[in-house]
């Protein structure tokens, strides 16, 4: 039975990866021997800024957010001209 809850930081332990074009506070780790019939998860995600996604589209937006957390982004435009940042904007990965 594998612990699927975290015992270290997933920021600096190795078991956790970090997305190569994502956010520099976005982790994942996959579970190769899942067996999702009994519920057990294929991979978990993890957010060191504590604002994991929620939705797909948010977690498209932290696989394209390669330089800083898109909240942060999104946050402070919102300050300035109040801009968002828009999903047809973000470069989506091929389906499988």
């Amino acid at each position: 039975m594998v612990n699927y809850t975290p015992t270290e930081n997933p920021i600096t332990n190795i078991n956790w990866r970090r997305h190569r074009s994502g956010c520099p506070h976005y982790r994942e780790r996959w579970f190769a021997q899942s067996d999702l019939q009994h519920g057990e998860p294929m991979y978990q995600v993890f957010c060191g800024m504590n604002t994991p996604p929620s939705t797909i589209e948010e977690q498209e937006k932290c696989l394209s957010s390669r330089t800083r957390c898109w909240r942060l982004a999104e946050a402070g435009a919102k300050g300035a001209d109040n801009v968002r940042i828009p999903l047809s904007s973000i470069k989506r990965r091929r389906p499988a």
